[in-house]
């Protein structure tokens, strides 16, 4: 039987092989191939492209589903359900739902659709609109912080509905902002997915990221802030259940990787990924909340670090010319 990184690689191989033409960004194929490696599906390519085709098909002309977007999309999808290409029109219905309470175009929106239609829910309508109210109160917190990138967050928080949870958000905030971490955005998407921690003391949860961030300070791997949210999504598993030593040794065996060697930010969500995936499955802890919780922080950081990339790209470009 094969390890989840002997199947990421394969999958990645693969997608390689069918899709290097049609996506520059290796992240985006990494993201792909961990999408059905946590899930536990194998990797159709024909019916993948198929699939992405059809998204793009049903797109409106300037939608983001015409470009990279289609395939993480697709994948998702294929993943969780049968018949997926039954569900665009339902995706591009619960999208247009979103626009409609003043959530921007684009891709944050498309994860936040996303998440809500493969979370099984039946309140579509009601649980935008809670989703409206706490990104709206995120905003009024934090202004300039807050932005589209927290739209997949705030529709999580939504779906699980919990009570005072901006002010719950706020807490976690500014205590770990005292206990050394930086502000910013990083800090902010920690304090969001800390905030899902249902039926969890806030100061255990706190206690439990700080001590995830300093175990890690010990190990290759350097510490960034970027890596906030991946210490949060750790912080929700049982104290008992977390290792350093086995996520190191994951991202150290990706790291290996020709191929990846150069994506440590990335290598480093899939390990993290991959370890919480296990647990989840080893320890009857897969509850929707927390494997959704997984696939929505790996999603929401790829999305920011693409459009990283291409602002770089495009600032490169302007340079030269």
């Amino acid at each position: 039987m094969k390890t989840n990184v002997e199947e990421f690689v394969l999958a990645y191989e693969e997608l390689k092989d069918h899709m290097k033409w049609k996506v520059t960004d290796k992240q985006i194929l990494m993201m792909i191939a961990s999408i059905y490696v946590l899930n536990q599906k194998p990797l159709q390519i024909e019916r993948l492209l198929n699939l992405s085709e059809k998204i793009k098909q049903q797109a409106s002309l300037f939608s983001p589903l015409r470009s990279y977007s289609r395939f993480t999309t697709a994948a998702v999808l294929d993943v969780n359900f049968d018949h997926p290409e039954e569900k665009i029109q339902e995706l591009n219905d619960v999208y247009e739902l979103f626009r409609k309470v003043k959530f921007s175009s684009g891709t944050f929106t498309y994860i936040a659709a996303t998440i809500l239609l493969t979370s099984g829910g039946n309140e579509t309508s009601e649980t935008i609109q809670k989703a409206k109210v706490i990104y709206d109160g995120m905003k009024k917190e934090h202004s300039f912080l807050t932005s589209s990138s927290d739209y997949p967050l705030a529709t999580l928080l939504a779906i699980e509905s919990q009570p005072d949870i901006i002010s719950r958000i706020e807490v976690f905030y500014e205590e770990l902002s005292r206990n050394g971490l930086r502000k910013g955005n990083d800090l902010q998407f920690l304090s969001h997915i800390l905030a899902l921690g249902k039926g969890i003391d806030n100061k255990v949860l706190m206690n439990r990221a700080i001590d995830i961030i300093d175990s890690f300070k010990h190990t290759p791997l350097k510490m960034k802030s970027m890596y906030y949210p991946i210490m949060g999504m750790l912080a929700l598993l049982p104290a008992k259940e977390f290792s350093v030593d086995s996520i190191v040794s994951i991202y150290e065996e990706l790291n290996k990787q020709k191929e990846f060697k150069w994506h440590k930010d990335m290598n480093f969500m899939v390990s993290a990924s991959m370890f919480v995936n296990e647990k989840m499955g080893n320890n009857q802890l897969a509850e929707a909340s927390l494997s959704t919780i997984v696939e929505a922080v790996l999603q929401a950081q790829q999305a920011v670090m693409i459009a990283t990339i291409a602002a770089v790209s495009a600032s490169s470009a302007n340079s030269g010319n």
